[in-house]
């Protein structure tokens, strides 16, 4: 019985003797692993942009001891929430992507000929949550 519908049963094998068949199934596979590489890429900017929040927090601290910007708020931005969650947001790409990178690849080798988009709905939920949660911040800490 195949695990998903539309799937073709393991045993049936691709025959890739047939060279338009061998070069097909080579190209998803590519295809597969550009994406993962995609969102490798995507996990690593916002690692990068975790540890940039933190530094500029730290380049404003610094500059509110100098005398010449004595008069200047001394407001706490809680950039730790921030950078916290920017940086689990990195972890989450790459989890997802390398759960999505097995998982189109098996679909690929077993022949599925249909994909589930519950990851890429449940990613986009949080991404839009994170968002909306990073906004909420910035609206309270700053419109009072």
């Amino acid at each position: 019985m195949p695990e998903h519908p539309g799937a073709v049963p393991a045993t049936t094998a691709y025959d890739l003797s047939n060279p338009q068949v061998l070069l097909a199934w080579q190209r998803n596979h590519l295809a597969n692993e550009r994406t993962f590489l995609a969102w490798c890429r995507t996990g690593l900017a916002l690692f990068g942009f975790s540890f940039v929040i933190e530094r500029f927090d730290f380049f404003i601290r610094q500059i509110q001891t100098v005398a010449m910007f004595s008069g200047m708020a001394q407001k706490h931005l809680h950039t730790e929430a921030i950078t916290m969650t920017t940086f689990a947001a990195g972890v989450m790409v790459m989890i997802v992507a390398s759960w999505r990178f097995w998982y189109v690849r098996r679909c690929i080798n077993n022949g599925t000929k249909t994909f589930s988009v519950l990851p890429d709905i449940i990613f986009t939920v949080a991404v839009v949550g994170i968002i909306l949660g990073l906004f909420v911040v910035f609206w309270r800490l700053f419109v009072r």
